[in-house]
């Protein structure tokens, strides 16, 4: 199981006001991303935001305010 299923499922087991901030942007980027952004992958957002050390408040901002950065995410992880 990869690092953000992990995240994902434990982020729904626990509940977004318990879970850690890596599982809150898992669930937020798994229900919204695709919907905000059009063709992305939740999971490769999540990895690179992880990689770069953003927080899912942060991330929400830039898919907000730079919606082709917030894309661009998908190929921060190495």
């Amino acid at each position: 199981m990869s690092a953000y299923s992990e995240a994902l499922r434990s982020g729904r087991k626990t509940g977004a006001s318990r879970c850690t901030d890596a599982e809150l942007m898992a669930g937020l980027l798994d229900s919204c991303a695709q919907v905000l952004l059009g063709a992305v992958s939740p999971q490769l957002m999540w990895e690179g935001a992880m990689h770069e050390g953003l927080t899912s408040k942060q991330v929400m901002t830039l898919i907000r305010d730079d919606p082709r950065a917030a894309s661009g995410l998908m190929w921060a992880a190495p």
